[in-house]
């Protein structure tokens, strides 16, 4: 009975990892109710498991600690937010995010479970690849919502928002470099190199400043390789690795390197030019910041951004900038997202949930992968929000989390064998 529970929560977690992303990023209306009820209902079909079982064997209490601790501080935070019912759904959102991540972490404990889990992210990403290609073709999806001003040629794929659609694919694009240099060539690395030439030409049709990202994140892989061949060629191609990427924001930054830029931004599938991108970033940053300052260490509460954004609207003239005519629904930047709505100790919390499963020695399938992503998803945190105000991509962020968490994971031989030990002891007892 407890094995059947406990592959039905997998099963559960599983669909709610695919529900995220597809439906529309679970961003709002049906698509992020039925993520928390997907992901609540995974959540309670693990308790039943564990409660049958009587026990839960757990192979990083520090993660484990920090993302509870996190979950219950998103939760905290409804107590003080001025819109609650804003903050519960948010609340509910997280839990199912936090609490599916949690359920993955406890069940899929043998690296036969990790591979199936990390395969169905991969079917997940492929399966929003054909959408972004059906809809190069005109076709659309049934109930889906659309923009009412996209540019010509360019894709959401199954998200809302062109730029949603890019955040997604930067794990996405680790996951997939990842199973092809660190799983044995068969016929599934041509499938996979397959769909990262289609996840690269249509990311380029997404116009968004995730771009750089997706491009780094498909980079990124390879280094991480060579280091689990040659710790020293990893640390020298690293050193030169950050000394370029520090001179060429330092070239980017400087009137010739602008005009570099401007004349090859197209061809990178980028028609925002710095200095209107920058602008508009600036004038949104301020809201976060603003929030943050007033209550430094609460914030304002979980779901609390959009709604209190109005509260610090700036006459244009005064703002500088024309972000104050439009609605702020997010920050924009993870940091000051977790900041504006949760303080300074939910960022801390935030991110020890997805620090610490690095921080064990083992060199897991899944933490190469973490490896890889984690990097990239914090320096593009710095000015979009993909991991905090987009359902669909935490979702499948914390899982990647979850996973490389992990300390040892088994085969799945010894697991059954294990498994049949302490049944056996059981019953003579």
């Amino acid at each position: 009975m407890v094995l059947i529970l406990e592959w039905l929560a997998l099963v559960l977690a599983c669909l709610t990892l695919m529900w995220g992303p597809l439906a529309q990023g679970s961003t709002f209306g049906w698509g992020l109710d039925g993520l928390i009820l997907l992901g609540g209902l995974t959540c309670a079909v693990f308790l039943m498991a564990a409660a049958v079982r009587g026990r839960v064997h757990v192979s990083n209490p520090w993660w484990l600690a920090a993302a509870l601790a996190f979950l219950g501080w998103i939760w905290a935070s409804t107590g003080w937010a001025p819109y609650r019912w804003e903050a519960l759904l948010w609340a509910g959102a997280w839990t199912a995010i936090i609490g599916t991540a949690i359920c993955l972490h406890l069940l899929a404990t043998t690296r036969g479970k990790q591979a199936v889990v990390l395969g169905v992210m991969a079917l997940t990403g492929a399966t929003a690849l054909a959408l972004a290609y059906l809809q190069t073709l005109g076709v659309v999806v049934p109930f889906f919502t659309y923009p009412p001003n996209i540019g010509p040629g360019m894709v959401t794929g199954p998200y809302f928002n062109p730029s949603h659609f890019s955040g997604f694919l930067i794990p996405i694009a680790a996951l997939l470099v990842s199973l092809i240099l660190f799983t044995r060539p068969h016929i599934h690395t041509l499938i996979l190199a397959a769909f990262l030439v289609m996840l690269h030409v249509l990311n380029l049709k997404t116009d968004s400043s995730s771009i750089p990202g997706v491009l780094l994140a498909t980079a990124l892989p390879l280094l991480v390789w060579i280091w689990t061949k040659s710790k020293w060629v990893g640390t020298v191609l690293t050193v030169l690795a950050c000394g370029s990427v520090l001179a060429g924001a330092f070239l980017f930054l400087q009137p010739e390197g602008q005009k570099q830029f401007s004349a090859y931004q197209k061809q990178i599938g980028l028609n925002n030019t710095w200095s209107r991108f920058l602008e508009g970033r600036q004038g949104t940053w301020r809201y976060g910041r603003e929030m943050w300052q007033q209550a430094p260490l609460t914030g304002v509460g979980i779901g609390q951004l959009s709604s209190e954004a109005p509260r610090y609207r700036a006459r244009e003239r005064e703002a500088g900038t024309g972000i104050d005519r439009k609605a702020v629904n997010y920050a924009h930047s993870d940091a000051l997202q977790l900041l504006a709505e949760l303080g300074l100790p939910g960022l801390v919390l935030a991110f020890l949930t997805l620090g610490l499963p690095l921080m064990h020695r083992r060199s897991t399938p899944a933490q190469l992968v973490w490896w890889t992503a984690l990097p990239v998803l914090l320096f593009v945190g710095l000015y979009d929000s993909h991991a905090t105000a987009i359902p669909g991509t935490a979702m499948l962020i914390f899982a990647l989390a979850s996973l490389a968490a992990v300390c040892r994971p088994v085969l799945a031989s010894k697991a059954t064998d294990r498994e049949a030990a302490r049944t056996s002891t059981a019953q003579a007892a």
